[in-house]
């Protein structure tokens, strides 16, 4: 089998340089998130693989340093890597990045042996579909387009607020991005309920998450020995439910337990003033992942308070969610439709979303047995590396594409 894959992580130069090379802070999520993929996919037997990524670097001036991404091309595991060139100048980026690609997605199409090329892409990105359809248009080979889907693009830009002028052009984008997605073979979804937006008839699977286990840290980390530590890391978004959180702390009573916070958002504020009022809760603010895993492994309670309020919820899966168990800790969080009722075996919930449901959870968890926590702790990291792990799900994602591979 002929799989193209297509992305828009960062290739082993640019890695070392693109926080350097960015004005402002370049988030990794998504780079990692595609690593994870192609990870699993060098892992599958019987495919032929190929990999081009068209990074997804800020435009110039304002946002970069640089007006041109320069081509990389290597080797990676057990398939090659083309990095494609464009010109990063806002205004000519896009239609340059398009360019590029659909250039270098014929060439690898051509090179590839035999008459039916499979193509992976993450993220339904206006110019990568663009850039697939455009060189579908020169080939005579059957291609066939699979496409995974971490997030709704309307979803997402419809929890910020907009202006009323860019409102309209994003809401024709994605209105486009959508169009070009009904036009695949199969979709790869994060939660069922995303199929709202999509031909009900097109082929997928739900993928909620994956873990690359050859980049996971370690799990035997001792926890602090002298006192009990609930952690959050994460956006400290008030949608996502963090003063939740810090108005639950408030309410345990035991004085050896600490809430330490890390993350950055608009409820820094409002964080800040809660530790000058109770010295058990601690704010680190901004931490790099390696520091916040490090927290993880020390704490004894993770939690992630995000509520079922807001439509956003059924569309999306808390990758907070395998992070906290692969951590090895006890986990608390709501019960939420988007997240697979498996998970619940291994993770603590409130009896309901309010704040005092949540400290009642925090104070419960807390005086349970120490072996009974660690137990259960220990099933749950287990699960995931088992059940979640890159190899996994992309033997999953392969065994779709086989069911319409010779259609």
């Amino acid at each position: 089998m002929n799989i193209l894959y297509i992305g828009k992580f960062f290739p082993q130069n640019m890695l070392r340089t693109i926080n350097e090379d960015s004005k402002g802070l370049m988030g990794m999520s998504n780079h990692n998130f595609e690593m994870s993929l192609l990870n699993g996919l060098c892992q599958q037997e019987n495919i032929n693989l190929k990999c081009i990524t068209c990074p997804g670097v800020f435009s110039y001036p304002q946002y970069n340093k640089k007006m041109f991404t320069e081509p990389e091309s290597y080797a990676y595991k057990n398939t090659y890597v083309e990095s494609v060139g464009f010109c990063n100048l806002v205004g000519v980026k896009e239609g340059s990045a398009k360019r590029a690609t659909a250039s270098n997605i014929l060439e690898a199409i051509e090179e590839f042996e035999g008459d039916t090329i499979h193509i992976i892409i993450n993220t339904p990105d206006i110019r990568l579909l663009d850039a697939i359809k455009a060189a579908k248009r020169k080939t005579a080979k059957k291609i066939t387009q699979t496409v995974v889907i971490p997030d709704i693009p309307s979803i997402v830009f419809g929890m910020d607020r907009q202006n009323p002028v860019k409102a309209y052009l994003l809401a024709k984008r994605n209105k486009k991005i959508t169009a070009a997605t009904n036009n695949s073979d199969g979709l790869v979804l994060l939660t069922e309920a995303m199929m709202d937006f999509y031909q009900k008839d097109l082929k997928h699977i739900v993928m909620e998450g994956i873990v690359d286990v050859g980049t996971m840290g370690k799990s035997d980390v001792e926890p602090t020995i002298d006192k009990k530590v609930v952690l959050y890391t994460g956006t400290l978004r008030k949608i996502f439910g963090v003063m939740n959180l810090v108005e639950a702390f408030k309410m345990v009573k035991d004085r050896d337990v600490e809430l330490w916070i890390c993350g950055s958002g608009d409820s820094k504020e409002a964080i800040n003033e809660a530790t000058r009022i109770d010295s058990r809760i601690k704010f680190f603010g901004l931490v790099d992942s390696e520091t916040a895993l490090e927290m993880q492994h020390k704490a004894t309670i993770l939690v992630n308070p995000r509520t079922s309020e807001g439509e956003y919820t059924k569309y999306s899966f808390p990758s907070k969610t395998m992070e906290y168990l692969l951590a090895g800790r006890s986990v608390i969080i709501n019960h939420l439709s988007g997240i697979p009722e498996e998970y619940y075996d291994y993770v603590y919930t409130p009896k309901d979303e309010s704040v005092e449901a949540l400290a009642e959870c925090i104070s419960s968890v807390i005086h349970l047995d120490m072996k009974e926590r660690e137990e259960r702790a220990k099933k749950g990291r287990q699960f995931i590396i088992e059940k979640k792990n890159s190899k996994v799900q992309m033997e999953r994602v392969i065994k779709m594409i086989e069911s319409y591979a010779n259609i």
